[in-house]
């Protein structure tokens, strides 16, 4: 979900393997000339996790002309999340996302470091080293309906989930909870 997701800056390269085809990036970025970076991120820990959206955007503050409020933008995020619950992914959107997936495992394994620190991940979280070939096995066998079932544990209305939304600047956000409710969201 986080790489079909994607996003990035508005002002990056693009092109393969940059997010460029993202749902954020064709949804927001390239809509919403006022957002400079929306992304998507997760945090995968042994009893927990951590799922979540962020933009970055012109303030409507402080007499800036063609800004936006966090209130104003908030409802595009959160349609984004209602879109994983409700609404089918395209083969072919699902498959360029568990190819990118693939490509960024295969480019972060390059990386000594990084291998080290994944060894180190997949042993406090799974007890042994996950090879490369099962890894890729599991991204290809995920279907539309494992992301519809995975949104709805994370953020469906049964979930039991609260969401956090987190505002910097000067705008206050206002009544989100609203926002995730009218969405079909947990609130």
């Amino acid at each position: 979900m986080q790489v079909l997701l994607g996003g990035g800056g508005s002002f990056s390269a693009g092109g393969p393997g940059k997010g460029m085809y993202s749902r954020l990036y064709t949804h927001i970025l390239n809509h919403y000339t006022q957002v400079d970076h929306c992304a998507s991120f997760h945090h995968i820990y042994n009893d927990s996790s951590l799922f979540g959206l962020f933009a970055s955007f012109l303030p409507a503050g402080r007499g800036m002309v063609g800004g936006n409020t966090p209130g104003q933008i908030l409802p595009h995020l959160v349609h984004q999340l209602s879109l994983l619950m409700y609404v089918d992914v395209p083969g072919e959107e699902l498959q360029r996302a568990k190819n990118q997936l693939n490509s960024s495992l295969m480019m972060a394994l390059e990386s000594r470091a990084i291998e080290v620190e994944d060894l180190g991940r997949q042993i406090l979280v799974h007890d042994r080293k996950i090879p490369v070939t099962e890894m890729t096995a599991k991204i290809g066998a995920v279907t539309g309906e494992d992301v519809k079932r995975v949104a709805a544990r994370l953020f469906g209305p049964g979930a039991g989930n609260k969401p956090t939304v987190v505002v910097m600047g000067h705008e206050d956000v206002g009544a989100y909870e609203e926002e995730f409710v009218k969405y079909g969201l947990a609130a």
